[in-house]
């Protein structure tokens, strides 16, 4: 078989494998579950009352959960975040107020703010 032949036939079973791994991957996101949603509510006076939580969202307790967990329950939070949150929980106790996640490098004001209506520090 030819150099450029080869080089082809690699190619293309880079692509078809790339192809069916989104696929998979995208399948394991859905499983079928209604995505979480959170209700808004308007208001015409001037004081902003706080959004109203939708109740089938899951709450995370950060002194509880583990790094799979928070990995897969907060927005914006994937393996390695989610591994400083639980080393920063064990070298520093536990989460006295939602906000000290924010004391974790990587979590900054933009995530917290993604998260904080699931949040908890207490069960």
């Amino acid at each position: 078989m030819s150099v450029k032949k080869s080089f082809f036939v690699i190619t293309i079973f880079v692509f078809v494998a790339l192809f069916a791994f989104s696929a998979l991957a995208s399948d394991a996101k859905t499983d079928g579950e209604k995505p979480q949603t959170t209700e808004v509510k308007e208001v015409k006076s001037d004081e902003q009352e706080a959004p109203k939580v939708d109740a089938n969202i899951k709450t995370v307790n950060i002194n509880k959960a583990d790094a799979i967990e928070l990995s897969s329950l907060l927005k914006k939070v994937g393996p390695k975040i989610a591994a400083a949150i639980v080393e920063y929980r064990e070298a520093n106790g536990e989460f006295k107020a939602p906000e000290d996640i924010k004391k974790v490098k990587g979590i900054g004001d933009k995530i917290f703010e993604l998260n904080k209506d699931i949040i908890v520090v207490q069960d």
